[in-house]
């Protein structure tokens, strides 16, 4: 007959299940609705990303919204008053792997552990993880970790494979990984990898919540070691200070003494699980009640409407999960010209279709990027690429279209299309003043109007298909002619390496291929 877990466990596993379908549902609603959170809105880690830059400037990385900010909060609280109390109750990627650790006891019968010479190594890979992680974004300005995170990955599943392949390969791949180990080895991303582990390790350094052994009634049966899935010594400890403690209090439901061996504190006294585990909750959930009074926990952020009415409105902030009539309406161009510009078919694709979907309607891939230099170049406003600087806002004057924006019934009244003409300081990000067309195209802009063979004297065959795998060097031998041929035909730098795959370096110089390739066709 099987044991009957301790209802405090019971309430854990609750509390874990609840946040991991909240996360699982509202990352398959994003795929589906408008206005969803995103699993980059979800992610706490996001506001430790971003808040260098928030401090600075109170600005956001690129897919990142307040309520990253506020989650931070509320896990800064809890790790300094519980600890790591977030890793244990509330954390969905520590639930998944949870469950896969279930199953791995249920099909071998046993718990694996890493040898502990090699553990204690691996328990300190997270930190310079974490520091560099914290370091290249601050550099960069963009969420360097999305491509490798297996959270995100597992919140874009929804999406289809080949679409998390397409932007989230190795994350994917840890995302696998990290599940099928767990079935061996318990929570095994959280111990080795995990940055947001990292910075509440950190934070538990400060002794407010312990677990404590009273070795007068102790009875050396280990059974609490077998219990912690952190594999913490407790049994020969008289305080469990260690940074892997997840204050799963796990340890103090298994011991069978009845007479306090173990038991849990808060500030040097003796506080019941319960208490504790309602303490926890009542910090991380009422530091986003308070988030809400405030007006701060916003998962989703301002629609370009809202932003074209604020005057802060950006090429930028064109996401995947806009749609087609929302990006016309907003910058009050032609939402026809849009689709032309864009190279879509219109009547394939409805207005009220988001830039992520588009691809599947046209049957072949389409990028965001397209569609944001699609309005670039109608409006006459800068636009470097999704991995470059953030530009200033892309507001119109009051009461005038765009430079270049057809008329159209689709654009909005003056008050809503652009903020009003005021002047501010030139140093403030929410200038709103007309940006003139550039009178060169710059490298990452999107192509001019004007004629191929003006720009470049190479013919490309028309079977000939340009693949991100190939260099400047490969076009060139494979269309016999130079590679500053290639490299004008695509217009990109005279420097540009040569010798390293187109899709390796859209990062650095900010194109996309769907851009290459619609430059290279011209």
């Amino acid at each position: 007959m099987a044991k009957k877990m301790p209802r405090i466990q019971l309430i854990r596993r609750i509390s874990l299940g609840i946040f991991l379908v909240a996360v699982t549902v509202l990352t398959i609603l994003h795929q589906k609705v408008q206005n969803m959170p995103s699993i980059d809105a979800l992610d706490p880690f996001g506001g430790i990303e971003t808040l260098f830059k928030y401090l600075a400037g109170g600005e956001f990385i690129k897919k990142i919204v307040p309520a990253n900010i506020v989650l931070l909060v509320g896990i800064i609280l809890l790790g300094v008053v519980l600890s790591r109390f977030f890793c244990g109750w509330i954390c969905a990627f520590g639930a998944l792997q949870g469950v896969f650790g279930w199953l791995g006891k249920k099909i071998f019968k046993r718990r694996f552990v890493v040898p502990p010479k090699v553990d204690r190594v691996l328990r300190w890979a997270k930190y310079p993880i974490l520091i560099a992680i914290v370091y290249f974004t601050w550099k960069t300005g963009t969420l360097v970790i999305r491509p490798y995170d297996p959270l995100a990955a597992y919140g874009h599943l929804s999406a289809g494979l080949s679409a998390v392949w397409a932007e989230f390969a190795v994350g994917f791949v840890i995302l696998v990984l990290t599940l099928v180990l767990s079935m061996f080895y318990e929570r095994v991303f959280c111990k080795y990898v995990c940055p947001l582990g990292a910075v509440t390790a950190i934070l538990s350094r400060i002794p407010l919540f312990r677990i404590k052994r009273e070795t007068t009634t102790c009875i050396s049966c280990a059974r609490c070691d077998k219990a912690c899935s952190m594999n913490i010594d407790v049994s020969h400890a008289d305080t469990i200070s260690s940074p892997e403690c997840i204050a799963c209090m796990e340890c103090v439901s298994v011991c069978p003494t009845k007479k306090n061996s173990l038991v849990t504190t808060l500030a040097g006294k003796t506080v019941g699980v319960g208490k504790i585990a309602a303490l926890g909750l009542a910090i991380y959930l009422g530091t986003m009640g308070v988030g809400a009074l405030l007006g701060k926990l916003d998962f989703v952020g301002p629609t370009l409407s809202q932003k074209a009415t604020s005057g802060t409105l950006a090429i930028g902030d064109i996401k995947g999960s806009s749609t087609w009539a929302e990006i016309a309406t907003a910058f009050g161009i032609d939402l026809e010209r849009l689709y032309r510009e864009a190279g879509v078919d219109a009547s394939k694709v409805p207005p009220e279709t988001k830039l992520k979907d588009t691809g599947a309607l046209i049957g072949k891939t389409f990028e965001a990027d397209t569609a944001r230099f699609a309005v670039s170049k109608i409006t006459g406003i800068p636009y470097a690429g999704e991995n470059a600087a953030p530009a200033s806002p892309a507001a119109t004057p009051s009461g005038a279209a765009p430079s270049g924006a057809e008329p159209t019934s689709a654009a909005p009244s003056s008050s809503a299309a652009a903020a009003p003409a005021s002047p501010t300081p030139a140093a403030a990000p929410a200038a709103v003043s007309p940006v003139p067309a550039p009178t060169s195209t710059p490298v990452n802009a999107a192509p001019s109007s004007a004629p191929a063979a003006s720009r470049t004297q190479l013919t490309v065959p028309p079977d000939f298909a340009l693949e991100g795998t190939m260099t400047v060097k490969d076009i060139a031998a494979a269309l016999k002619t130079s590679e500053a041929a290639v490299i004008k035909k695509l217009q990109l730098p005279a420097d540009f390496p040569t010798d390293k795959p187109l899709r390796d370096l859209k990062d650095q110089y900010g194109y996309t291929m769907t851009v290459l390739k619609e430059r290279f066709a011209k």
